[in-house]
């Protein structure tokens, strides 16, 4: 519905400036020039012109103003620009009253359709599940009933239903369908391209995300941004196949359509996966600032879950890094949010708690083998086990797992595995190794064991030793568990030597605080811009950037413009380019 966008507004004026003229004939030829120029012509349309064509009224005309609104409505969620397009069904459905009924019933059935849309862009699954039956109810054979169909889908996606999820009628889409109809197309691929992959099942979730990319090409679905979930779910399964190079290019070239306008699962996908490919190449400062983008990205657009989950990333990092202190920061800034995750979306709250949980495990478990927590609980194990709340991960798992999220299950189990080791449960802990290297096995499941805990890789590797022996004959998983280990042996040693010295990390961490004002300064440095140049891009003083250069030396502990480009550059602010850069 309404993949033309062909009108402007002048608020001050009142008045209607197409791009295109419509026909200087009588209302009903204006009429009809609005409804086939903005959507296909649906139901209502004869008895409209109908109603034109005997009284000539103003309402006529009232019908071809509430459509291009609604285009105009349809092009912000298009962008992403879900909030507006709320205000604008809202302003909407103020406008509705003098309609005929046929035509006031088809318009407050597309009103429902853009709310269902936007609050689903808005991470609201429950609203957004509310807002799509409404538009199902008012009518099923609207040009736009579609979207409430996916929004349906996805509603019950986020909310651990795949039973409603497979319920929900599937429609084929025309043989040349518009633009909004190919996007609702390539959603209901990706979708099911997402869901494949939780169940793991990688080669169906490759096909389908294939697909959906394929449809995004072939009708230019609009930003580049918005195939970002089937190109992150593709970039997923290439990085279980090893296959990490691909899949970071897969999401780089869609990050800065994320930073401006993409979906929260493109972003929650997208930023926690570059951000262990870093990880696995040793550049944790590149993947700090991955992740602080997130949180300020999720703080931006409102996003709880978003910036749940760059903070339990960072915990991580920080644990494996041993640097409680930050870890304790970020664990904490996490129960804060998880404390307010009430005003939350029931499916963006099961999120938010299952990081929260998965945080305060890992910090648990990396304070037990501190050497002050050592020394202040001298039975390590019984005071892990009350710290480690291994019931919770315990629920956490099987909770995950019928939610029909197995993916997002292998990293709990793998956690639960640590924790049953540190507490002293050793049997235990092998034999939930062993369920979860069958599980990973049958599915071929990789780079996550690989990139598994030290503990959980020394138990992998004494099983394929034979210095730890599992209750039952679990041999054919040997030369699996051997090839795991292999690569992680082949990735640290082939891996790009850890150059971020604590002077570095310190450094990486107060990249983080740059505005957005010095991080656009620092990116024309790195093109060769001068100051005036830079100045006259931006439309500011000169002075001003010399003022924002100080500042931002300041924060990288750099002394001039070369250290801070080659330093940008290096943490992955910015791309050098052939240029030579001017001095100050």
């Amino acid at each position: 519905m309404n993949e033309a966008f062909v009108c402007e507004t002048d608020q001050e004026a009142g008045h209607l400036h197409p791009r295109v003229a419509p026909p200087r004939a009588q209302p009903e030829a204006l009429v009809m020039w609005a409804l086939n120029a903005v959507a296909p012509a649906p139901a209502y349309v004869d008895k409209v012109q109908v109603l034109t064509r005997v009284d000539r009224e103003p309402p006529a005309v009232s019908v071809a103003r509430i459509h291009l609104d609604l285009a105009r409505a349809w092009q912000m969620l298009i962008r992403c620009e879900a909030a507006e397009a709320l205000l604008s069904a809202q302003r909407i459905e103020g406008q509705v009253g003098p309609l005929p009924g046929p035509a006031a019933v088809a318009v407050r059935c597309e009103i429902a359709a853009v709310r269902a849309a936007a609050l689903m862009q808005q991470d609201d699954a429950g609203a957004a599940l509310a807002a799509a039956l409404s538009a199902l109810r008012l009518g099923t054979a609207t040009p736009t009933a579609h979207v409430a169909l996916t929004v349906c889908r996805c509603a019950y996606w986020r909310l651990g239903d795949p039973e409603s999820y497979y319920a929900v009628e599937r429609r084929a889409p025309d043989g040349q369908p518009g633009r909004l109809r190919a996007i609702t197309t390539m959603l209901d691929l990706a979708l099911d391209a997402a869901i494949e992959f939780g169940q793991m099942h990688f080669n169906a979730a490759r096909l389908l995300a294939d697909d959906a990319l394929d449809v995004a090409r072939r009708f230019g679905t609009g930003p580049a941004a918005i195939d970002a979930l089937p190109a992150c779910v593709m970039a997923q399964v290439l990085y279980e196949q090893g296959r990490v190079a691909e899949s970071e290019a897969l999401v780089a070239a869609r990050l800065p359509g994320i930073r401006q306008g993409g979906a929260i699962e493109g972003a929650v996908r997208g930023y926690g996966l570059l951000a262990r490919i870093a990880v696995n190449r040793r550049q944790p400062g590149q993947a700090l600032l991955l992740l602080a983008e997130a949180d300020a990205l999720g703080m931006k657009r409102n996003w709880p879950r978003l910036r749940a989950a760059s903070l339990a990333q960072q915990v991580e990092m920080h644990v494996a890094a041993d640097r409680l202190d930050q870890a304790a920061l970020c664990a904490q800034r996490l129960a804060v949010l998880a404390g307010q995750c009430g005003a939350a979306s029931s499916s963006a709250r099961f999120e938010i708690a299952r990081y929260h949980v998965l945080a305060q495990a890992r910090l648990a478990l990396a304070q037990a083998h501190s050497p002050v927590f050592a020394q202040a609980f001298p039975q390590a194990p019984i005071q892990v086990s009350a710290a480690v709340d291994v019931a919770a991960l315990r629920q956490l798992h099987c909770d995950t797992f019928l939610r029909r999220d197995r993916y997002g299950a292998v990293a709990i189990a793998l956690l639960l595995v640590e924790a049953l080791l540190v507490a002293g449960l050793r049997d235990e802990a092998v034999e939930a190794l062993v369920t979860l290297l069958t599980e990973a096995a049958s599915v071929g499941l990789q780079q996550t064991l690989v990139d598994c805990s030290e503990r959980v890789a020394k138990l992998i590797d004494g099983m394929v030793r034979g210095s730890v022996v599992p209750a039952g004959d679990v041999r054919e998983l040997f030369p699996y568990a051997g090839a795991l280990m292999s690569r992680r042996r082949r990735g640290t040693a082939h891996a790009q030597p850890a150059c971020d010295t604590a002077r570095d990390i310190a450094r990486s961490v107060a990249a983080m605080s740059l505005s957005e004002r010095e991080r656009a300064i620092i990116g024309l440095m790195g093109h060769g811009l001068t100051n005036k140049q830079i100045a006259i891009r931006l439309c500011i003083a000169p002075e001003t950037v010399k003022s924002h250069a100080k500042h931002l030396y300041t924060k990288l502990s750099v002394r001039n413009r070369i250290e801070a480009v080659t330093l940008a550059s290096r943490l992955g602010l910015v791309r050098l380019s052939s240029c030579r850069h001017a001095g100050d």
